[in-house]
């Protein structure tokens, strides 16, 4: 199998001639025909399903051919079977076409066959309960709109409508006003019957978000029919109000504010019949059954009609009463396993655009290419049979194959996810990995999101802020052309006059510029700071003291790859790279002392250990068990900072790994070219890693070389490429390096082993097995370098691999800004976390108990 080149799309199509040159005029035709005969059939019958809508966009001499997307699956570590993570299914859009419905009576009956069908129990109880996977068209005013309000309920409890506490996580069902099934199916046929009653088209949007400008300048042509909507700055047109004998002026003058071209307009509001309304997407295939034999039963019905009719011409007017009913193919991106490594795979949006993970960084080779038929044409536009038609068949997309292992991403999102929730951190992180061949067998973020489902990370959720709270709303305003920040400073700054006076004529000219455009608080965020560096974004609402903040907190901020994408201090994790470099270049042994007997000055500042305890005289791995500062201080001055900086570069640190994900950052090394580039000060935070970030993909990846006998892997996360031809591109495992000797290697892990068994790190070890790993505790940098302090102000991290001696994995845990109460360090949070996983691996892979001690 080739080498695996993931960023590459091969470009080379085989065109090859499918009618031959033919001698013989006879011979020629009738070649010809058989030829484009058995392509109809093809497309007719063996793939009309997949053409269907090709065929309804033709225009004269070109078809378009779609491809199918490949797939995304993932792979058992233990037995090489896969699983998707990413398919595609083809589901029905039902919708009805008005000029078919011939009464008022036909209207009604389809309404309500439809509302009766459509509206089934199981909707009803997830829609009535605020449930994300409530089909969006169910979500109206009349009927479920009110479980997805987060400010409905809120308001009912304050209005003293219930004389009854309401218990804490009571289902909206229970305390909103929302109707049974029988009315909700009687209010979704209105619905539906209002829609399709109208038999031309009426409402044609022209621009969402209109400015003020252009909404004004709309307003000031006066054109009859084109309607402003400044609530939801919406401008539209009716076509059957807009006088057609001057279309062509209009659109010419509507241009201009629209910034619109004006033939577009001019198509766009020309009066024509309704013939499409959508009722739902993505019918499950047992309503789109459903739905088919209500159609065939209707049609059953009028041929028995047409049969009891007086004569031919009244049997013709018979016509099946839910004709008008239609049925389209829709094809979707599909995601079975929903939150399972969404963050690693993405998702494809309502557009069909490949947002995020493989989905967007695979997405040349997973959407394939498309087909076409192309035909000579006559002046009129019909298609000549000739041996001229060229048929370029469709290229499928490739199949791309995971190194995660959904059981294990699955166990670890639900630990992760328990750990995020139970110590009260803003988010967490783990990688499980393969130390000897730098494959990703598990990428966790959490919260999580389902890629089904994307925007449910947009859900909020009412909280109430004081007076003297509101007055700590910061906000920010931004430019909405350029996106340049114009102004960050309190609420009462920008929204009172006397904070406007206080603010400098620049910045006041420029939020009245803004203003005369558009409504400023379109333009604005807000703010809740919980410390210095770290805030929540809250909405106003209409009512004081009652604003709305994102469910998870952190908003669209779910769909970031953490691991990849966020750099972090990572703290006393640092220390055994440190160690490892430090005995490879013959600077310490184990055995080593230091004298600890107290913080150490070094230049303008000043080392501390973590709990500001000092121990005398330590061994270096002591240094390691009870995480000393100091002692590793010590440690970096001895290597210097070349020797120290060329090592560390070597590690992976300051450079991304390479993985075959997108937007992957490089972490921040500060250069070192000549003497003085490092201060002595950054010398010794380095050693213990503050001074120095990195994502948790490079400090896994940095670490995996201290237990896999020195060698720096290239990480990756694809196993192999399956191509639409067969053919398949197998990863191979890659050596960046050998960074330190085996020798090393073995000396850090006997080092890191005594770390978990006597250190802070106990939390960690697996009882009957030996673990080596470190705990780190970062702090979190604000601006100017001034680090954070109190309450969610750290980030607690843990990396070990097991078994110590012949490690089958090793995993990385992370969690960002822990609030529990008095839950602050790595040993605390992420050695537990590292724990659980860990004994959760060692049963996955029936590994053998290794610890003769017998302790925990």
């Amino acid at each position: 199998m080739a080498a695996l080149r993931p960023h590459t799309l091969t470009e080379t199509q085989k065109r090859r001639s499918l009618l031959q040159r033919m001698t013989i005029v006879y011979g020629f035709f009738l070649l010809a025909l058989l030829i484009i005969v058995a392509r109809l059939i093809e497309l007719q019958i063996v793939r009309g399903e997949e053409y269907n809508e090709a065929a309804q966009a033709q225009h004269y001499g070109d078809v378009r051919l779609p491809a199918k997307r490949g797939e995304i699956l993932g792979m058992n570590s233990k037995t090489g079977e896969t699983n998707v993570f990413a398919t595609n299914a083809t589901l029905d859009l039902i919708y009805v076409d008005p000029a078919l419905i011939q009464n008022d009576a036909e209207a009604t009956a389809v309404a309500e066959t439809l509302a009766d069908t459509l509206l089934t129990e199981e909707f009803h109880e997830m829609c009535s309960n605020g449930k994300e996977t409530c089909p969006r068209e169910l979500i109206i005013p009349e009927l479920y709109a009110s479980a997805f309000d987060p400010l409905l309920l809120h308001k009912i409890i304050q209005s003293g409508s219930f004389l009854e506490p309401i218990p804490i996580g009571l289902p909206p069902s229970q305390v909103l006003q929302i109707p049974d099934l029988p009315e909700a199916r009687r209010l979704f046929a209105r619905n539906i019957e209002r829609r399709i009653s109208e038999k031309r088209m009426t409402f044609v949007p022209l621009l969402y978000g209109a400015t003020k400008v252009q909404m004004q300048q709309v307003e000031e042509l006066g054109i009859e029919g084109i309607i402003v909507n400044e609530d939801q700055r919406l401008i539209y047109g009716n076509p059957e109000a807009i006088r057609q004998s001057s279309l062509d002026a209009y659109a010419r003058a509507l241009g201009t504010p629209l910034e619109l071209d004006p033939v577009v307009i001019r198509k766009m509001l020309r009066t024509r019949p309704l013939r499409y309304v959508p009722v739902m997407h993505r019918l499950p295939p047992s309503l789109s059954l459903k739905i088919k034999e209500h159609q065939l039963a209707s049609l059953k019905e009028a041929q028995d009609l047409r049969r009891q009719a007086a004569d031919i011409k009244a049997a013709q007017e018979i016509q099946p009463r839910l004709r008008s009913i239609a049925l389209i193919q829709e094809h979707w991106r599909f995601y079975p396993d929903t939150t399972i490594a969404s963050h690693v795979v993405g998702f494809l949006n309502t557009n069909q655009e490949a947002q995020y993970g493989i989905e967007r960084t695979f997405n040349p080779m997973l959407r394939g290419q498309a087909g076409r038929i192309s035909t000579v044409s006559d002046p009129q536009g019909g298609q000549i049979l000739t041996a001229d038609q060229t048929i370029v068949n469709p290229k499928d997309g490739d199949t791309v194959v995971l190194t995660i292992d959904r059981s294990i991403q699955k166990e670890v999102e639900t630990i992760m996810e328990e750990a995020v929730r139970k110590y009260q951190a803003d988010s967490g992180q783990v990688i499980v990995m393969d130390p000897d061949t730098g494959r990703i067998i598990a990428m966790v973020n959490a919260p999580l999101f389902d890629s089904n489902n994307y925007a449910i990370v947009y859900e909020k959720e009412p909280i109430i802020l004081d007076a003297e709270k509101e007055k700590q709303v910061v906000v920010e305003v931004f430019h909405p052309e350029t996106n340049a920040r114009i102004l960050k400073a309190y609420i009462a700054d920008v929204f009172t006059e006397e904070g406007r006076k206080a603010l400098s004529e620049k910045t006041q000219k420029a939020l009245a510029d803004i203003e005369a455009l558009y409504n400023i608080e379109d333009v604005t965020r807000y703010y809740l700071y919980l410390g210095e560096n770290n805030r929540r974004e809250i909405f106003p609402t209409q009512e004081k003291g009652l604003w709305l903040k994102y469910k998870n907190n952190i908003g669209v901020g779910a769909y970031l790859n953490r691991t990849i994408q966020e750099i972090y201090e990572p703290g006393s994790v640092m220390k055994p790279v440190t160690m490892a470099i430090a005995i490879d270049q013959g600077e310490v042994t184990p055995m080593d002392i230091y004298d600890d007997t107290g913080p150490v000055k070094v230049d303008e500042f000043t080392i501390k250990n973590a709990l500001l305890t000092y121990y005398g005289k330590v061994t270096m791995t002591n240094c390691l068990e009870l995480s000393i500062n100091t002692c590793m201080t010590s440690v970096g001055f001895k290597l210097g900072p070349k020797l120290f900086h060329r090592a560390l570069e070597r590690f992976g640190f300051g450079h991304i790994t390479g993985i075959e994900l997108e937007d992957e950052l490089p972490g921040e090394m500060k250069p070192w070219r000549k003497a003085n580039d490092w201060p002595m000060s950054l010398l010794a935070t380095t050693a213990f890693g503050q001074g120095i970030s990195a994502t948790p993909l490079q400090m896994v990846t940095a670490f995996a070389a201290l237990a896999n006998g020195g060698k720096l892997m290239r990480p990756t996360i694809i196993d192999r490429i399956v191509h639409a031809d067969g053919t398949v591109e197998k990863t191979q495992p890659r050596t960046i390096d050998q960074v330190i000797t085996p020798e090393t290697s073995d000396t850090i892990t006997a080092m890191l082993i005594s770390s978990v068994n006597k250190g802070y790190a106990k939390p960690a070890k697996v009882k009957g097995y030996q673990s080596a790993g470190k705990t780190g505790t970062s702090q979190i940098a604000g601006p100017g370098g001034k680090y954070e302090t109190g309450t969610g102000s750290t980030v607690a991290s843990f990396i070990g691999y097991a078994p110590a001696e012949n490690p089958r994995f090793i995993a990385l845990v992370k969690l960002d800004r822990p609030k529990a109460k008095n839950i602050t360090h790595g040993a605390q949070a992420a050695a537990p976390v590292f724990h659980d996983i860990a004994e959760f691996l060692i049963k996955y892979y029936g590994l053998p108990p290794d610890d003769k001690t017998g302790g925990k």
